[in-house]
């Protein structure tokens, strides 16, 4: 049958703690041991004391009054309540509801999912023990499916502010409290009321998918750098449940919601609703079968049956019944052996460095590509830079030429001035000495302008017949005087 294993009592341990009988050992773990117990009045207790050899020191006393007066400071129907303590006692013990109820984690593992209102119906349950707890300012630090249990009518959640206290030794991470841990709380970020809210957005996409939010192939390592980043994987997550869990699991804190915000949104969605707030109307049949299961268990061992080994039953750890420190569970991976984790993850190794490899020749390439590329347009430029020189000198040289042929121009036409120059005088005096007053055929350039151009062949024969038409005319003249 399904319920808590309780084994019966062993050399060295007490007969009674206060005034409550121990009938038998629930389990032992970090720095406490777990006895169950029944008070005069035959109500089932779990009485917690430290695990101490010999005297308890001053140090652990304080520490253990510590955890006392934290939790009796909570009254709430939705958490264990602290019934009796005595730090100051030889051996100091605190007593404890027992709840005769499974922990959501066994829930999920042994009957399934919860619908979508189902999911609801719990969220509000836990968001109204943080309200309760953050009002007295203590924050939880470890909320998860293994410290939230479940009877009826409602869920209780456990191990608050205890374990977790300042100024006690936090449990070893294991893949069991990192998947539900906030990521500040996984970077070592002091823990604030919204780490809490973050842990039960993540206890509730566990509720309903069965699984945390995050890849399942992870190791611990790999599993606690997903978290610290907040690299959520959140694919099935029914949409109806989306504006309830997605803002929970914001990895800034600022952005998350608070309890009374989630409290208050439940309650304004059962308007018009029967009043009804039992798990009966809520959970589906199968959970309510295993519930059943551990309350007849818990009216067992009321009885003092379902003690020792004969009335054991999978499921039950001692964290989940009285809120004490768990020891550390082994390392595992939630949905795949570790074979084949670490096969798919060393495919994937090599699968990023073949990509990578890929990437740095496409990168190899592209460079090369760029740098020919640059040295055939340097090519094309100097090129051009050479034929522009080459024209240039060209132009230069039919400079030097054209100014030469101008300058020869010049220098001819000099000298033939020169020459008229020279030959006008002595012309002149040979027709003053013959005693003719005949105009020289070659007049002073200082007087006359130049010489005009030959005349062409058109330009001579004119002139011819002119000459003839004065002599035909002359000899007419000639004619009429004889």
């Amino acid at each position: 049958m399904a319920g808590a294993r309780v084994d019966p009592p062993v050399h060295g341990d007490p007969a009674t703690l206060g005034g409550y009988e121990l009938i038998g050992r629930l389990a032992s773990g970090g720095m406490g041991r777990i006895y169950l117990a029944r008070s005069a009045e035959g109500q089932l207790v779990a009485v917690k004391t430290l695990l101490a050899e010999g005297v308890v020191s001053d140090v652990e006393r304080r520490r253990f009054a510590r955890e006392v007066e934290l939790a009796q400071r909570i009254d709430s129907a939705f958490t264990a309540r602290v019934r009796d303590a005595d730090p100051q006692a030889e051996l100091p013990w605190m007593a404890i509801d027992y709840i005769a109820a499974p922990p959501l984690s066994e829930l999920v593992r042994t009957a399934g999912v919860l619908p979508a209102s189902a999911v609801q119906w719990l969220a509000a349950g836990t968001a109204e023990a943080l309200v309760t707890l953050h009002g007295e300012g203590i924050i939880h630090r470890d909320l998860k499916p293994q410290n939230i249990l479940l009877p009826l009518p409602g869920p209780r959640v456990i191990d608050f502010g205890i374990s977790h206290a300042n100024d006690l030794t936090r449990t070893s991470l294991t893949l069991g409290t990192i998947a539900f841990t906030s990521p500040e709380q996984a970077r070592g970020e002091p823990s604030t009321e919204a780490s809490d809210v973050y842990s039960l957005g993540a206890t509730l996409f566990h509720l309903a998918l069965g699984r945390p939010p995050y890849r399942a192939d992870s190791d611990t390592l790999g599993l606690l750098a997903q978290v610290q980043r907040g690299q959520l994987d959140l694919d099935g997550l029914p949409k109806e449940l989306t504006a309830l869990i997605r803002p929970c699991l914001a990895v800034d804190p600022g952005r998350r919601p608070v309890p009374a915000e989630m409290l208050a949104r439940f309650r304004q969605s059962l308007a018009g609703l029967p009043v009804s707030q039992g798990g009966r109307r809520w959970l589906p049949q199968r959970w309510t079968d295993l519930i059943g299961a551990y309350e007849r268990h818990g009216r067992d061992l009321a009885r003092g049956a379902g003690i020792g080994a004969g009335a054991t039953a999978e499921g039950i750890t001692v964290d989940q019944r009285t809120g004490m420190v768990p020891p550390p569970e082994p390392t595992r991976v939630y949905t795949q052996e570790r074979e084949r984790a670490e096969r798919e993850r060393a495919e994937r190794e090599r699968a990023e460095r073949e990509r990578a490899e890929r990437e740095r020749a496409e990168r190899e390439r592209a460079e090369k590509e760029r740098v020919e590329r640059e040295r055939a347009l340097l090519a094309q430029e100097r090129l051009r830079e050479r034929e522009w020189q080459q024209e240039l000198e060209r132009r230069k040289a039919e400079n030097k030429d054209r100014e030469r042929a101008e300058e020869k121009a010049r220098e001819r036409a000099a000298r033939a001035r020169a020459r008229q120059h020279a030959s006008g005088p002595s012309s002149a005096s040979a027709g003053a000495a013959s005693g003719t007053s005949r105009p020289s055929s070659r007049p002073d350039p200082a007087r006359t302008p130049p010489p005009a151009p030959a005349p062409s062949k058109a330009s001579s024969a004119v002139v011819w017949l002119v000459a003839l038409a004065v002599a035909a005319l002359l000899v007419l003249w000639l004619a009429t005087w004889v």
